[in-house]
């Protein structure tokens, strides 16, 4: 064991589990060397006794620095989606204090950054996404980070089910004319399937025989591989679109992407269409509807559940992992809460509360 100097700068040495162990204590001082020394001896015992250590790189590292690791990481085994909105969450936070190093990284200055995000006109779940993968990052949890910080207040409620208005129209939902145009995104409103779902969806999944549709690759793991029984609209709306891709493409091959790249007309069917939110938009400005695709499959949610369908089937066709996602996603309107509560009154000419909890039948439609 010994300390020395070299170039002005202290270095120690010694053997440790048979192995010589030579490093710079990054000093000109031989008693902080002797102590870095001792340090590094104990840390490489803890070690091998099994006892966790944090790297001594990890006192010093920016916070740019252990994003990079991180996202350089993540794609090993997340989806592509997944790694996209991780690399979008953190490339905010090294905008913004990159260059702050780790014990710097206080209450204070994350309580800063909120307030600066949150005034540059971000939502407060946005705030949260981006510091929550800060701290995965990290590796630590929030709470064990800046256990005094409350994260920032969210809606509850992201998007809203069509709506029927005073005159019994419903102001959300395209006419019959732009329904028609509307061809395969009636898929949405008629099965929930997710947008990225529906880019990914190929025709060997349609199963137009059996009138079921297989969801492949999906944001959770209870939708993966999910199958979804096609009403009649929607299979006289896939019957027509097949028609139309063969007479574009030769055949409906079962690893063509049901929705085919290529603009301003599909070309290539061997690849997912990268514009279908480019597509929607112009359907809804065409039929004058104020609504967004997601907002499609909340109607579907809600639809199921005014019409009493049991929460284990909607959570299958859904694709989610919990009856806490399943609520927020199911908007039951005021017309269906008044009509169960009628069924309370105590007047002679009530019913009393229904027994039987309603199903649907082979012919209802979600419409």
């Amino acid at each position: 064991m010994a300390v020395y100097k070299r170039g002005g700068t202290c270095w120690y040495e010694f053997s440790f589990a048979g192995k010589r162990v030579r490093e710079s204590a990054t000093t000109t001082r031989k008693t902080i060397a002797l102590e870095a020394e001792r340090q590094r001896k104990l840390q490489l015992e803890k070690t091998l006794a099994g006892i966790p250590v944090e790297k001594r790189e990890n006192r010093i590292r920016s916070v740019s620095d252990v994003v990079k690791d991180y996202i350089d990481g993540y794609g090993a085994n997340h989806r592509g989606a997944s790694a996209a909105r991780v690399r979008w969450a953190l490339g905010n936070v090294t905008d913004r204090i990159g260059n702050v190093l780790l014990p710097d990284l206080t209450e204070n200055r994350i309580r800063a950054y909120m307030k600066t995000r949150l005034q540059e006109g971000v939502s407060g779940r946005t705030v949260n996404v981006e510091l929550g993968e800060l701290s995965r990052a990290i590796g630590k949890k929030w709470s064990f980070l800046w256990p005094r910080l409350k994260k920032c207040e969210e809606r509850t409620v992201s998007a809203r089910p069509c709506r029927t208005n005073r005159n019994g129209a419903c102001w959300r939902q395209p006419t019959e004319t732009a329904r028609r145009t509307c061809g395969p995104w009636s898929g949405s409103q008629l099965t929930g399937l997710r947008a990225g779902e529906l880019s990914r969806l190929t025709w060997g999944r349609v199963d137009l025989a059996s009138r079921v549709v297989t969801v492949g690759d999906s944001k959770t793991e209870a939708g993966r591989g999910r199958q979804v029984p096609m009403n009649e609209d929607l299979y006289q709306v896939l019957c027509a679109h097949a028609e139309w891709f063969t007479g574009r493409f030769g055949e409906t091959k079962p690893e063509y992407f049901v929705f085919p790249f290529g603009s301003p007309l599909p070309n290539n069917p061997t690849r997912l269409s990268v514009e279908l939110k480019t597509a929607w938009e112009s359907i809804r400005k065409a039929a004058s509807v104020n609504c967004r695709q997601h907002d499609l499959r909340h109607t579907v949610c809600t639809k199921m559940a005014e019409a009493g369908v049991p929460e284990s089937t909607m959570l299958a066709i859904m694709g989610h992992m919990s009856r806490a996602m399943l609520e927020r996603y199911s908007h039951i309107r005021m017309a269906a809460k008044r009509e169960a509560v009628e069924a309370l009154r105590l007047s002679p000419v009530s019913h009393g509360v229904p027994t039987k909890v309603p199903t649907i039948g082979v012919s209802s439609k979600i419409q």
